[in-house]
């Protein structure tokens, strides 16, 4: 079976760190939405920083009303249809702010990658949201099993990352990765326990994952825009 291009994206530090220094996010997503994406893959952590999350009793019931999230000035032209889809892993039920992810203006609609062990109750709460889900995986997300999925049920033929180092390093580990495209800040991370980019599950191989550099720039205050791809 197919699956989509994956394009891991993200900001760092020249330590390879992901918080702990000024990153920028106005240029950070102005770079990003170049890309005309299908799907964007953000880890849980992420997705619940989109908003609050719903209460029991806002879970009962039809859930908050969250207005739609104005787009930033200077973004209009990144906007465009069809708008790209938001897909979370969360095999644990933990996202419960999707009303709040789904009121920001770049995402058409969710899915929600889960596995055999994520709770009934929480398929039943996509299910009031709106939200798809796709199962696959018993303990956790197959994720290999899960862009195939995305490709053949929902179109999906691009993939942006827009995550941390543990989902980044889960793809990474199940050969997933096809691109990784970094902003490399002029900078040290002021934090010694920052998030790395890639955060292995597990060791890959001795000769670790060799990329080829197929574009460079320098941005305008000695920032580097590097992509590599596999």
């Amino acid at each position: 079976m197919a699956r989509p291009r994956v394009i891991v994206y993200n900001q760092v530090s020249l330590d390879g760190r992901l918080e702990g220094f000024a990153a920028g996010p106005v240029r950070y997503y102005r770079l990003g939405f170049r890309w005309r994406s299908d799907a964007i893959l953000v880890g849980s952590a992420t997705a619940q920083a989109f908003g609050p999350p719903e209460s029991t009793e806002e879970q009962a019931a039809g859930g908050p009303d969250v207005a739609p999230v104005p787009v930033h000035p200077g973004f209009e032209e990144l906007v465009e249809e069809p708008r790209a889809l938001l897909v979370v892993p969360d095999s644990r039920g933990r996202v419960r702010n999707w009303r709040h992810a789904l009121a920001q203006p770049w995402y058409r609609a969710g899915i929600a990658l889960v596995s055999a062990t994520t709770p009934a109750e929480y398929l039943d709460h996509l299910t009031r949201r709106g939200v798809d889900h796709v199962l696959t995986g018993a303990d956790h997300v197959d994720l290999a099993a899960a862009l195939e999925v995305l490709h053949d049920r929902h179109g999906v033929r691009s993939v942006r990352t827009d995550a941390g180092g543990t989902l980044t390093g889960a793809l990474v580990a199940a050969g997933l990765v096809d691109e990784i495209a970094v902003i490399l800040s002029p900078c040290l991370a002021g934090r010694p326990d920052a998030a790395p980019l890639v955060r292995l599950p597990r060791p890959l191989t001795d000769g670790g994952l060799p990329l080829r550099l197929v574009e460079t720039a320098q941005l305008d205050d000695g920032a580097l825009w590097l992509r590599y791809e596999r």
